[in-house]
């Protein structure tokens, strides 16, 4: 295992300090591991919404070509019309 170090500010240290006094991690090492598993995990779903995004515009652009649509002010005007 590779040992690096790391500089916290005073918040992210107040922080860690923080979670291992009050047990919830056993150390420094806990907070920072588990810390770099929440951004794992981020990274991975924030890859995958782009995935989907990726996927939706191209089915949009493949179902045929772009027809105008009612403005949003047009749409507005309406519902108020009918209520």
């Amino acid at each position: 295992m590779k040992h690096d170090r790391i500089l916290l500010d005073d918040r992210q240290a107040a922080l860690v300090e923080r979670l291992v006094q009050s047990g919830r991690f056993s150390s420094t090492a806990d907070v920072i591991g588990y810390s770099l598993d929440l951004l794992e995990q981020r990274e991975v779903e924030a890859a995958q919404f782009l995935a989907d995004l990726e996927h939706e515009a191209t089915r949009g652009l493949a179902s045929g070509p772009a027809v105008a649509m009612e403005s949003a002010e047009d749409l507005i005007s309406a519902f108020r019309k009918r209520r």
